[in-house]
């Protein structure tokens, strides 16, 4: 089996310095043994999921809800923001200037309003990510650090997107980006690229991103104190991560 987890609150951490439980490192290894493939699907941009990634020694990778495919190193998929609606984003992005990003495939894009959120995204790259918003030509995603339940049409594109576009609405954010990339269809164009089914696939997730990637696998494990949407879409719930959740829902289904 395929087993694909999203990054935060779900292999990582965040109690404390960003990190992978050490029950959940014990579930990678014994995943492996039992001949099982442990993969990454991640809202993240590629560039963001690569310390996660080598800490946990996974190279199947579904990056920025699906815009971004890599496996065992090699990018096999990238789907854009549509060009034609970037715009959009820019004249949000110039109203709103402390609290909007871009992201490409290799740096974050903000004013420098957006500060705050640079040592934590700068020490998830490895590098320094960040780079001025007049530099940015093509985004995979784009970003309001607000709620949908803020958002007021003042907030263009984040508020109402238009065709071509798809809004994801998270707890804290608002993401927006090609309206085919989803974690589900990034995982779809993996095991097609793989030769195998998506009979093979069983995924873990706690975000409303997660969701359809829950109903659709084989089995969906909604993680934690999971968003509703994760929780309704899942076949079975688990602990939360940091009590060794991850561990105990893969003994549960008799994968280890």
């Amino acid at each position: 089996m395929y087993i694909f987890f999203d990054i935060d609150n779900t292999l990582v951490s965040h109690r404390g310095r960003p990190h992978i439980p050490p029950d959940t490192v014990r579930a990678l290894e014994l995943l492996r043994l039992n001949g099982h493939v442990p993969a990454i699907a991640t809202g993240r941009a590629a560039f963001l999921t690569m310390t996660a990634a080598h800490e946990a020694g996974i190279n199947y990778l579904v990056c920025a809800g699906g815009s971004e495919i890599f496996v065992d190193g090699v990018k096999i998929h990238t789907a854009y923001f549509p060009d034609e609606h970037l715009e959009l984003f820019r004249e949000v992005s110039e109203k709103f200037p402390d609290i909007t990003a871009a992201v490409d495939e290799k740096y974050l894009y903000a004013y420098a309003r957006f500060e705050p959120f640079r040592n934590y995204f700068n020490s998830q790259a490895g590098y320094d990510c960040f780079r001025p918003m007049s530099e940015l030509k093509r985004a995979t995603m784009c970003y309001i650090m607000r709620p949908y339940t803020e958002l007021s049409p003042e907030h263009g594109i984040f508020f109402s997107a238009p065709e071509g576009v798809r809004r994801e609405l998270m707890r804290g954010f608002t993401e927006v980006r090609n309206e085919l990339s989803t974690k589900w269809n990034g995982i779809e164009l993996m095991m097609k690229h793989l030769g195998s089914g998506t009979d093979e696939v069983i995924t873990f997730g706690d975000g409303p991103n997660d969701a359809d990637m829950l109903r659709h696998a084989k089995i969906g494990v909604a993680v934690g104190i999971c968003s509703e949407q994760a929780r309704k879409a899942a076949d079975y719930v688990c602990e939360d991560i940091d009590d060794g959740g991850i561990l105990k829902a893969c003994r549960h289904l008799r994968l280890i």
